[in-house]
């Protein structure tokens, strides 16, 4: 007989494998015990229609996705895991920390600097174009480079290296590391991008951060720019993302700022309405007017899978400097 024990959510489940019985309690009511230190044998409390004294051993315990534990790393799933003094009664920790199966933080935070008067908006990003542009859904190559040739992978003050977190013509997520070289174009390996969630320094030279504009554009296109790390930093600043394939987005909370007492309406979006895709049109999700100020907001939103969230400003008067971020939890679909 084996079971799978994992923390999903607010519960602590106990599966019986071999008849599909569920046993669960509240993850921050429940404790697990072992007669020593030495022991492999453990023993759970406050699970419904579960008897306390009945034992497990460490080789009949596997965790959700059916893998065995071993007993150091049991220990140490449900001390995070379990009992009120885990970090327990905060859902969010649990879930930035792993412990909580399918689900993970996803967020973004971006800027813009001397935004305009557009009369569609100005997305918040450190491009100079007023929208972003947004690749081809069948994936295209991108090409990286800087405008100083101190970001390299060799002799670098600047950066050397930079990891890209993309989406593949599927939608699924993937990575690739590029080696810079200056001023000297860099092809990506990957062929199918569909989209660029994040870019960011992992390996710097002596001043730690970027020496250029490191730019990321469609392959034989360089104005049609998707993303960049801008001079002075080591990430890139662009709060847009698309929501991976098989996954769905619970937009928790965002907020915005602006610096020069100049009137912006920043407004939250996404490709989609009340759960459901719709590509190309960025819906509202919230929208707040702020002036020499800042505000959060909690919404709660659900953004399905290839969904696009991005944040844009309309700013009634030029000169505006506006800042944003977002958070949300990720669960699998």
């Amino acid at each position: 007989m084996s079971y799978k024990i994992y923390r999903k959510g607010s519960y602590f489940y106990i599966i019986d494998t071999a008849t599909n019985r569920e046993y669960s309690g509240l993850f921050n009511e429940t404790t697990v015990q072992r007669h020593a230190i030495s022991s492999s044998t453990f023993y759970f409390n406050n699970i419904e229609n579960w008897k306390n004294n009945k034992a497990v051993e460490i080789a009949d315990i596997d965790d959700y996705n059916g893998d065995a534990y071993t007993t150091a790393s049991f220990v140490a799933f449900y001390e995070s895991s379990s009992g009120a003094g885990s970090l327990g009664t905060d859902p969010f920790t649990q879930i930035a920390l792993g412990n909580v199966t399918g689900q993970r933080i996803f967020n973004a935070m971006g800027e813009r600097e001397s935004m305009g008067t557009t009369s569609t908006g100005e997305d918040i990003w450190r491009g100079a174009a007023t929208t972003i542009p947004t690749p081809s859904a069948a994936g295209e190559q991108m090409t990286f480079v800087s405008s100083n040739d101190a970001d390299n992978g060799a002799t670098a003050t600047g950066v050397l290296t930079v990891k890209m977190h993309y989406l593949d013509a599927t939608g699924a997520e993937q990575e690739e590391t590029i080696t810079m070289n200056g001023t000297t174009e860099v092809d990506t390996v990957a062929t199918d991008i569909r989209f660029v969630n994040d870019i960011y320094s992992l390996t710097v030279g002596s001043n730690g951060v970027a020496e250029g504009n490191i730019i990321v554009y469609k392959k034989g296109a360089a104005a049609t720019i998707y993303n960049l790390i801008a001079l002075g930093g080591n990430k890139s600043l662009v709060p847009s993302r698309m929501i991976p394939l098989g996954k769905t987005l619970i937009l928790k909370e965002w907020h915005a700022e602006e610096a020069q007492a100049r009137r912006v309406n920043f407004r939250i979006r996404s490709t989609d309405m009340y759960g459901v895709l719709i590509p190309g049109v960025f819906c509202f999700k919230d929208a707040i007017y702020l002036k020499q100020d800042s505000s959060s907001f909690h919404l709660n939103a659900k953004i399905p899978a290839l969904s696009i969230i991005k944040v844009s400003g309309w700013a009634s008067q030029a000169g505006a400097e506006g800042s944003c971020g977002w958070w949300g939890i990720l669960v699998d679909s």
